[in-house]
């Protein structure tokens, strides 16, 4: 028997409305799970529970005025709403064959009487005016209604389901539209997780009282939620998906749309009212791409969770677990292939996750006390099965870093981390507050940075009332935040600059311009940069500043600790206080390492220019009602350990960096300081750069539509003309470029010039076009339209052989022409009369130089000039390269042969490069050697002399430099 066999249905069914029915029903039941299996067993007793709890406390007389003493306010919505579901609880059980409550004729009386109570009172076709919240009356409640009805509906009368189905239609005539309080459709559109929770709502709606058009009208509106979108909300191209117009929300209202679609093909699909719509089979692609870079070994990453953090019974694990029980029941619906891929996922998802004790499935408690929650009946079913095939690898977490340029978010995922920035913009919202949820979230979206690893629970074991919701780490903070919140408020930033470039789904270069005004009401701004290359995780900030008062300090980390408080930090190899309350400002630190609650988890903090950090091991209580005005007040404790860098009160130009090295030993961290490979090229309101020499990783951010050039080692390196974000990698001859445009604003192009030189371009995204490839690579990147998108090209790069003389010398005619002038620093040139003629050799040995030449290029400067009007330097070609630099002279100097090139002398130290390439090939394939002489083209009088620098002048970058360049 398949999960999908009716356990319990008529042996015959009237219609195919009655087929749909039961087919919902055996879903709820269970389908064919092994009621033998220990964890099904113990969800079947714990649903039977939390239905005769409800049942114990339901109000039964003639004169009640509420069915249970606690929800008993009838001008909060949420009252119907929580009636309506305690009743589809009990019904559920009633309707359930492994339940003992099964077919109870006492319960099923007080089901249906409460059922037709709540029709009669509250939520009735004949109500004047819905109030308080919308969600209540178009989605909470009748989901909850259409379930109970669907239990107990051999107990109803088809006047009783009419009633029913009247009161829905009053609240939800359209699926499409939101409905007003006087029941008239709005101009509203509902999209996403709301549109779907009501196009169920008429499905069901429709299967209970046999209406084939509200069935299609339920059916239909799911199309508007499958394309990609470009504004708004639902799901974009680079896997971002948006609730709320502004809100990153993958995470909590992600899965109600997920668990919708699963169940909308699960109850359609087979039948008369199929879903046909081409674009369902992006339900796949958005479980792959939008979904499982947010989970992390079972977990749903909290940046993504918005107002869903402030919820004590719903942690990232067990809103992960509810995720991974609707993609198991999305896989029915799959393709093989593509639902065998998904499998592999969810297998390796739950074998990892041991946050939940002994069982994955073990139920976890709710608000309301004695009441479990879990893993539906029939979702175990699926996963056990999962779980049991051998046939099922599991996967491994995936090795990638993505940029969702259209929510705000960055996922790094590594082996054995995963580390996540939280932003906003212009464009996304800081955080979401409403129905008195998430009231300390002020800087949960302004740079907050969450390292996961091997320490499941770091973001569980209430967390969030307890960490200091001021000190999140990643900000920079001035500890603003009001107690004064605006309800479904837009905390928007008023700067754009917010996204970043990624390279070859591996590294990537991000940009953070931020403003707190629309957040927390306060002044400051910064620029702030990550660069994320592999376990390597560079932060730096440059532009802080803000006024009235505050002191401001960037958290570098603020790490919830074991139950003890007592993990040890070590700090430039000096061991800190283990005792809560501790707290030091440390100078000139190198590195510091904090030791995980978990083996193999430990941190390592690299700071390159040795700040003074300030410590703190505190111990904090606070009440999950601090952040859920709903919640528990009960207080609850953790211990956290803060890393911080100071930057005063009233910054004008503060800045920092840090490098993050997870899952390191005290031993690595102190080795890696040692010998780093990261290095901060710049740190400034102009760019901000880093490069990675052990990678061949360079990173940079350009904060200003102008022409700015990073450096490195002296040399320009990297130049663009535009805001950009820029991450490059040279591995031998290969060498990688991304750019894009974190402002999104951006109509024409960038351009960009990397001081390497090219033999070819090996492939290029169709937005990036090439300008040149040598001396230097030139490309303009045009990033019109194209939502923060990163644009690749790749080149073969020359080899670059930078060659110094073999040999060098200037001869003097005359009384001087038997004197040798090899071991001076410069090589002068005159043309004279007689002892005042002078003219220089150079030579360079060509015998190491392998590969097909492409190009070279002798390169001089002057080292000093007589007459500053123009002269003209002739570059020959010598007739012998059998000439020593210790003996040569006017007498035994070679003769000058073919004219090379010619050029007006630049000023003093100035350099002056000169194509020599026949030269150099026609040497290649000859003896090796080049041999050159240089003179002046005329005489110029008595100041008419230059002089260039040789390679004995005291100055290495003006000395001779034959440039080849191979491929």
């Amino acid at each position: 028997m398949t999960l999908f066999a009716a356990m319990h249905a008529p042996a015959v069914h009237a219609d195919e409305f009655d087929t749909l029915r039961a087919k919902w029903q055996t879903r709820a039941n269970g389908g064919s799970v092994n009621v033998a299996d220990a964890d099904v067993a113990r969800q079947i007793t714990a649903d039977t529970g939390n239905a005769q709890a409800s049942w114990n406390t339901l109000i039964t007389s003639a004169s009640r005025t509420s069915l249970w003493p606690d929800l008993s306010d009838w001008t909060k919505s949420s009252t119907i709403t929580g009636s309506y579901s305690r009743l589809a609880v009990m019904a559920a059980a009633w309707a359930s064959p492994h339940s003992s409550l099964y077919h109870n004729a006492a319960l099923g009386t007080d089901i249906v009487a409460g059922l037709d109570w709540l029709t009669q009172n509250y939520y009735r076709a004949a109500l004047a005016t819905a109030y308080d919240n919308w969600w209540d009356w178009q989605i909470g409640t009748p989901l909850a209604l259409n379930n109970a009805a669907v239990a107990v509906y051999p107990l109803l009368t088809p006047t009783q389901v009419s009633a029913y189905m009247a009161a829905i239609d009053r609240f939800v005539p359209d699926p499409t539209l939101r409905t007003s309080a006087n029941g008239k459709l709005s101009s509203t559109a509902e999209t996403g997780a709301n549109r779907l929770d009501k196009a169920l709502v008429v499905v069901l709606r429709g299967i209970l009282a046999k209406s084939a058009t509200k069935i299609a009208q339920g059916r239909d509106a799911i199309s508007q939620t499958l394309p990609y979108v470009t504004s708004g909300d639902g799901f974009y191209v680079d896997g971002s998906f948006i609730q709320h117009e502004d809100i990153a929300y993958i995470g909590s209202y992600g899965p109600v749309l997920l668990s919708d679609i699963a169940r909308l093909f699960y109850i359609l699909n087979g039948s008369t009212w199929s879903v046909t719509d081409p674009n369902a089979g992006n339900a796949y692609a958005w479980a792959m791409e939008a979904f499982r870079p947010f989970i992390y070994d079972g977990a749903m990453m909290d940046s993504v969770r918005g107002r869903a953090i402030a919820r004590q019974f719903g942690d990232d694990h067990r809103n992960g677990r509810a995720v991974i029980g609707s993609m198991a029941e999305l896989a029915q619906s799959l393709p093989a292939s593509q639902a065998a891929e998904l499998k592999t996922v969810l297998k390796g998802w739950m074998q990892r996750d041991t946050s939940f004790g002994t069982s994955y499935f073990t139920p976890t408690p709710t608000a309301t006390p004695g009441v479990l929650a879990g893993v539906p009946v029939y979702q175990i079913g699926l996963l056990k099965s999962i779980l049991a095939d051998g046939a099922i690898a599991p996967a491994e977490e995936p090795v990638g870093t993505h940029v969702f340029a259209s929510s705000d978010r960055v996922v790094q995922r590594e082996d054995g981390h995963a580390y996540v920035l939280s932003l906003f913009s212009n464009r996304i919202s800081a955080f979401e507050y409403g129905n008195g949820e998430n009231t300390r979230a002020w800087w949960t979206g302004v740079g907050m940075s969450y390292l996961y690893n091997g320490d499941l629970t770091q973001y569980t074991g209430n967390f969030w009332p307890t960490i200091d919701a001021r000190r999140l780490p990643g900000t920079t903070t001035d500890h603003s935040g009001s107690s004064t919140l605006t309800a479904w408020a837009s905390n928007r930033n008023t700067r754009n600059m917010v996204g970043g470039a990624e390279l070859a789904g591996r590294y990537a270069a991000v940009a953070f311009d931020f403003a707190t005004a629309n957040v927390t009401g306060s002044t400051l701004t910064g620029k702030k940069a990550w660069f994320l290359f592999g376990d390597r995780i560079v932060a730096a900030g440059a532009g802080i500043a803000s006024t009235g008062g505050a002191n401001v300090e960037t958290i570098v980390e603020n790490r919830k600790l074991n139950a003890a408080g007592d993990n040890g930090l070590t700090v430039n190899g000096a061991v800190k206080s283990a005792s809560a309350g501790w707290s030091e400002t440390m100078g000139s630190v190198k590195w510091a390492h904090l030791a995980s609650s978990v083996a193999g988890s430990d941190i390592g903090y690299y700071f390159p220019t040795m700040p003074s950090v300030t410590g703190l091991r505190e111990t904090r209580t606070g009440a999950w009602s601090d952040i859920n005005t709903t919640a528990s007040a009960d207080p609850v404790s953790n211990t956290f350990l803060s890393l911080a860098l100071q930057h005063g009160t009233d910054p004008t130009a503060g800045s920092y960096s840090y490098v993050v090295l997870p899952n390191r030993s005290a031993a690595a961290t102190a080795a890696y300081a040692a010998a780093p490979t990261v290095a901060v090229l710049e740190r400034s309101t102009s760019a901000i750069a880093v490069a990675d020499s052990a990678l061949g990783l360079t990173g940079a951010v350009f904060w200003n539509d102008a022409t700015k050039s990073v450096s490195q080692g002296g040399k320009i390196l990297l130049t663009s003309d535009r805001k950009a974000a820029v991450v490059m990698q040279q591995t031998g001859t290969d060498l990688e470029v991304s750019v894009a445009d974190p402002t999104q604003a951006n109509t024409g192009v960038i351009n960009i010039e990397i001081n390497r030189s090219a033999s070819a371009l090996t492939s290029a995204d169709a937005a990036v076009t090439v300008v040149q490839l040598s001396p230097t690579i030139k490309l303009a990147v045009s990033t019109g339209a194209a939502a923060g998108k990163s644009f690749t090209a790749r080149f073969a790069l020359h080899t670059v052989h930078s060659l110094p003389p073999a040999a060098d010398a200037y001869v003097r005619d005359g009384t001087y022409a038997t004197t040798n002038y090899g071991s001076t620093n410069s090589l002068v040139l005159k043309k004279d009369t007689s002892n005042y003629h002078r003219k220089a050799f150079v030579r360079f040995d060509l015998s190491a130089i392998t590969g097909t030449l492409d190009s070279a290029s002798l390169m001089l400067t002057t080292s000093s000039i007589g007459q500053s009007t123009s002269m003209t330097t002739n570059l020959l070609l010598a007739s012998s390269a059998s000439w020593s630099e210790a003996t040569l002279n006017w007498t035994n100097a070679p003769a000058a042969g073919a004219l090379l090139g010619s050029w007006t002398a630049p000023a003093a130290q100035e350099p002056v490069t000169v194509d020599v390439t026949n030269a150099v090939s026609a040497a290649l394939q000859g003896n090796r050697q080049l041999s050159l002489v240089l003179e002046l083209a005329s005489s110029y009088g008595a100041n008419g002399w230059i002089e260039y620098a040789s390679k004995e002048n005291g100055t290495a970058i003006f000395r001779p430099q034959l440039v080849i360049r191979t491929r």
